[in-house]
C-alpha cells in the first residue's frame, strides 16, 4: 500500500538551495495500461551513473491510498515491454530530500511535454500521519486527489493550466 500527498511547487527559486545537497535520479516512465482501477508502467532510473529498470502495477486508488507492486527488472525485460504509444512518456528528474520524522519528499522537475511543472510527493506510513504532517511552505498547491502521474501520460494537463 503506498500513501501519499502531492503537491505542486510553483517557484523552483525556493527550492534551489535544498536540491544542490539531494541526491537525483533522472526517471523516463512509460505506460503500458491505464484504466479507471489499474495502471501499469516501467520506469529506467539514473541515478550516479547506475541505470536501474522497474515495473510497476497500481491498482484500486482511493483517496491518497493506492495498491502498488513494483519489482526490479532487467534491461532485457524492459526492453520487450512494449510501450503504448497513445500514452505520453514522462521525463523527470526527482531529487530525494530528507524530511522530517525519516520521510522524505522526493520533488520532481518534470521536461518535455511537461516543461516548468514541479511536483513534491511524500510517502507517508498512514493516512493519519498524511493528514496530521506539518508541510512545508514552499508547497503551493495540495493536488492529492487532482493529479496523477498516469493521468498526465493519458491527457495533456499542462494545456488545462495545472497550476
Amino acid at each position: 500500500m503506498e500513501i501519499e500527498r502531492k503537491f505542486l511547487v510553483k517557484d523552483l527559486n525556493k527550492v534551489k538551495e535544498i536540491i544542490k545537497l539531494a541526491k537525483k535520479k533522472e526517471i523516463i516512465q512509460d505506460y503500458l495500461y491505464i484504466d479507471d482501477y489499474t495502471v501499469v508502467r516501467k520506469r529506467k532510473i539514473v541515478e550516479e551513473k547506475i541505470v536501474k529498470y522497474k515495473y510497476t502495477v497500481k491498482t484500486m486508488k482511493t483517496g491518497i491510498s493506492v495498491n502498488e507492486f513494483e519489482k526490479e527488472i532487467t534491461e532485457r525485460e524492459y526492453k520487450k515491454l512494449q510501450i503504448n504509444n497513445k500514452y505520453f512518456t514522462l521525463k523527470k528528474d526527482r531529487y530525494i530530500i530528507p524530511y522530517f520524522n525519516n520521510l522524505n519528499i522526493e520533488l520532481d522537475i518534470f521536461h518535455d511535454i511537461y516543461e516548468g511543472v514541479i511536483f513534491a510527493e511524500i510517502e507517508f506510513k498512514d493516512e493519519i500521519q498524511a493528514n496530521e504532517m506539518e508541510i512545508p511552505n514552499w508547497f503551493y498547491k495540495d493536488i492529492s486527489n487532482l493529479y496523477t502521474n498516469s493521468q498526465m501520460a493519458f491527457e495533456n494537463l499542462k494545456e488545462k493550466t495545472i497550476y
